[in-house]
């Protein structure tokens, strides 16, 4: 199913190509050819209705821009690295604290290693096995 839903965007975006293309070579003529008339729904296209289609592409250009520079700039200006500065923050605050702790329970901790030192059982000493005759 995934593969059909690929296929079809596909073609989708080849038709999309194709009609952009047909469009420009379409207003290509019309600024070279002084005899060409494009009819269309009974309007006919000249040079004074191309101000609006190149006032559309402009649009469509920023509005192109804005989605796929600016939104994912923005979004990972504004949401990603904030984050990322209380992430550092917070990993920051625990090795500070971690650190104050070693400090501060260090008597502790040296009291409490040698007791350790003092009361553990010794090793038991391994005893050869008898050699055989």
């Amino acid at each position: 199913m995934r593969t059909l839903f690929k296929a079809f965007f596909i073609l989708a975006v080849g038709v999309v190509l194709l009609s952009v293309i047909g469009g420009f070579s379409l207003a290509h003529h019309v600024f070279s050819e002084p005899g060409l008339h494009i009819v269309v729904n009974g309007d006919e296209w000249t040079d004074p209705d191309v101000g609006d289609f190149i006032g559309v592409m402009i649009g469509l250009g920023v509005t192109g821009l804005v989605l796929f520079i600016v939104l994912p700039l923005v979004l990972l200006f504004a949401v990603g690295l904030p984050l990322l500065i209380v992430g550092g923050v917070i990993g920051f605050l625990m090795l500070l604290f971690c650190g104050v702790g070693a400090v501060v329970f260090s008597p502790a901790f040296l009291v409490i290693l040698v007791l350790w030192l003092l009361l553990r059982r010794p090793k038991a000493r391994a005893t050869a096995p008898a050699p055989r005759p």
